[in-house]
């Protein structure tokens, strides 16, 4: 997984998310500036643990996570899935929106601070496209969907350029009558833009 950024602060807050997230202001660093590590190791609940509701018995946290706020765009140009089927931007895309919402949920985030796009274009189009969509990719899918309607800003969007070149138009995009999947311009122009206004690149 490839990090680049313009705002070094909002990198580092990223990269800690997906590693830990902290769920009592007890525990939090005093604001999302912090970035040293405590001296007594926790087992804090790991973004997995908020997923599976298994609490973190083995993997001792020294890097408190204060994210306040989040802007994120996840680039995915590749439909290429791990052993279990999964593709791993959806996957991490999905993590993130589960852990903002737990934030949400416990008054340490609010939901006017989170915004999160997944940009889907190259090779990247056969997760979104009805005829192509896999029932691994639909369950991410729908996970985001229930994301986006529980209040948590997170957008899936296809390239309209790849979409045209491959011959396809919005009526092959993968149905749901939770959610929709967006069409934007052109997928390059559409990172450039939300990077120019600071958002993280998460390349996938």
């Amino acid at each position: 997984m490839e990090f680049k950024s313009s705002n070094t602060r909002n990198i580092f807050q990223t990269i800690a998310l997906t590693g830990a997230i902290l769920v009592s202001n007890s525990v939090l660093a005093d604001d999302d500036k912090d970035m040293g590590y405590i001296t007594t190791c926790q087992n804090l609940p790991l973004v997995s643990s908020i997923i599976n509701g298994k609490p973190n018995v083995d993997v001792c946290v020294d890097a408190p996570v204060a994210l306040e706020e989040a802007e994120v765009v996840f680039d995915m140009n590749s439909d290429a899935l791990d052993g279990k089927g999964r593709h791993t931007g959806l996957r991490h895309m999905y993590m993130m929106g589960k852990a903002l919402e737990a934030r949400v949920n416990r008054g340490l985030t609010k939901e006017k601070d989170i915004e999160i796009y997944g940009v889907m274009h190259g090779s990247a189009l056969n997760l979104a496209m009805d005829a192509t969509v896999s029932n691994t990719t639909k369950y991410f899918i729908e996970e985001i969907f229930k994301l986006k309607n529980a209040g948590i800003n997170i957008n899936l969007e296809v390239c309209g350029v790849s979409m045209h070149g491959k011959g396809l138009n919005n009526n092959d995009l993968y149905k749901s009558a939770n959610g929709m999947i967006h069409v934007n311009q052109g997928a390059i122009g559409r990172i450039a833009n939300l990077q120019q206004n600071d958002f993280v690149l998460i390349k996938e």
